[in-house]
């Protein structure tokens, strides 16, 4: 039977983590022989070969750095009729691809289909602050496919008939390449929904250092790429999303102890950001993941 859909994957350092993702995608409901996994790596340090490698893994390098470079690369070899993303320390729920599949049917061909991510501590014992302000406000997926008109690449399914249409991925960027692909499609006639039943789970990050590479990484995207416009608008929300993520958690229907441990954290992360940007505009790099 001809491969339905194949699974892309980035990888850049962090090896050690996909045993659990591969347990996952052994589990998958979807007939194995009727999928592809794409796993792409992008200039790690250490990298396993081939053989050591599940037999439903086929690998693939990058040298061009950023996950967008990467996962362009996986589009040069993919087979299937849908394209589906996520991220390296995503766990899939068993019927990932089965949803997915099932969405890209009902919707056509001309719809991309945004998964659901459910961001939580995967491990034993209390979430401590960072996790708590993760599982609350790091990736509401939902939230951007149905109110912002794009969606994360942590999970992510596109026809590849949209990328014939409209091109591949922006390589230039470390981040924000998902809502850039989106945005363009989305101007190219196709269409974005919410698929709630294709869930993959998300380890809450754990450190401050997580939390403020992924800020400083977010600003890059942000503030270095895209057109003047754009990248005035997000100068001007930097200094605003701070009081907007205040004000959610303050809405949120968390115990008040739990709110200003979160709270702690916004404040924290917002002063990061704000920093970033003048760094990014003096001329620093752009952080990578």
């Amino acid at each position: 039977m001809s491969t339905r859909v194949t699974v892309i994957v980035p990888v850049f350092k962090h090896w050690d983590i996909m045993p659990a993702f591969f347990e996952k995608m052994a589990a998958q409901t979807f007939p194995r022989n009727q999928w592809q996994l794409l796993v792409v790596d992008n200039g790690s340090p250490e990298v396993p070969s081939q053989e050591e490698m599940p037999d439903f893994v086929t690998l693939l390098s990058c040298t061009t750095p950023g996950s967008y470079a990467a996962r362009n690369m996986g589009l040069r070899h993919a087979r299937g009729e849908l394209l589906v993303f996520t991220d390296a320390d995503c766990q899939p729920h068993a019927d990932w691809l089965q949803s997915h599949w099932d969405a890209f049917v009902q919707h056509g061909v001309d719809t991309l289909n945004a998964g659901a991510v459910t961001v939580a501590k995967l491990t034993p014992g209390k979430p401590n602050d960072y996790e708590l302000y993760d599982s609350y406000l790091g990736i509401p997926q939902e939230r951007y496919a149905t109110q912002r008109g794009y969606a994360v690449t942590a999970n992510l399914a596109i026809p590849h008939k949209v990328f014939e249409r409209v091109g591949g991925f922006d390589e230039s960027r470390f981040s924000g390449g998902d809502a850039e692909f989106c945005q363009r499609a989305l101007k190219a006639g196709a269409n974005l929904r919410y698929v709630r039943a294709a869930v993959v789970f998300h380890p809450a990050r754990a450190t401050w250092g997580e939390l403020e590479t992924k800020v400083r990484r977010v600003k890059g995207g942000q503030i270095r790429n895209g057109r003047v416009s754009r990248r005035a608008a997000y100068f001007f929300k930097s200094f605003v999303y701070p009081l907007i993520a205040i004000i959610r958690v303050v809405r949120a229907p968390m115990p008040m102890r739990e709110k200003k441990r979160v709270l702690c954290v916004v404040v924290r992360l917002g002063v990061v950001e704000v920093k970033e940007v003048f760094s990014l505009l003096a001329g620093k790099s752009p952080e990578r993941r």
